[in-house]
């Protein structure tokens, strides 16, 4: 991953932070006391969504979506996050994974169409079975220029998560589109997946 968008990351945190203690600062000056409190629930809410990277225990993964979210707002795409896995027993190195999702965001962001459009959507969610952990990035397909072209993009992550007993797929039903990561999960020394147990309640 490239430092320069790590730190654009910060610098973009950084600015958001100042502007709203401004925007606090201006309201309560001008006796708005109703408006502050709704700006702080807005903001508080805002953090939430964001606080949710803090859950993945892969920091190469969480690196890659703190980057990618930020990607995504330059293309005024808003980004419905939800992480409902640490990935605490990913098989797949961190680095490895790290990156397929880095690439991920690369081909979907610049394969937009038109570049140039309004505000548009996508969802992302981290969940995990028993046998493997999934990403899903979902979009409407209208967002996409050529998806053939898209797919081709994505060719390098399958083969790479190939081997290391990953995958890779790009689903396109009607108007939706979701591009799908797995990762399997550690195995333990008797050769059953760990975290079986804790999963299925045992």
């Amino acid at each position: 991953m490239e430092l320069q968008k790590l730190l654009e990351v910060i610098q973009v945190q950084r600015h958001d932070f100042l502007n709203h203690l401004q925007v606090i600062s201006g309201c309560l000056q001008l006796n708005k006391a109703d408006r502050v409190q709704e700006y702080i629930r807005q903001v508080i809410a805002d953090m939430r969504v964001m606080s949710q990277t803090a859950r993945l225990e892969i920091p190469e993964v969480a690196l890659a979506l703190l980057v990618g979210i930020n990607e995504a707002a330059k293309y005024q795409m808003e980004v419905a996050l939800t992480v409902d896995s640490k990935m605490d027993e990913c098989a797949v190195p961190g680095t490895v994974a790290g990156l397929a999702l880095e690439y991920v965001w690369s081909c979907f962001l610049g394969n937009l169409f038109p570049p140039g459009m309004g505000k548009r959507s996508l969802t992302l969610r981290f969940a995990e079975s028993r046998e493997k952990y999934t990403v899903c990035l979902g979009s409407r397909a209208s967002n996409i220029g050529d998806f053939l072209l898209l797919k081709k993009c994505l060719a390098p992550v399958r083969e790479h998560l190939h081997k290391h007993g990953g995958e890779s797929n790009v689903n396109l039903t009607g108007e939706n589109l979701e591009i799908l990561l797995e990762f399997p999960r550690k195995r333990a020394e008797n050769g059953q997946t760990k975290g079986t147990d804790k999963l299925s309640g045992g």
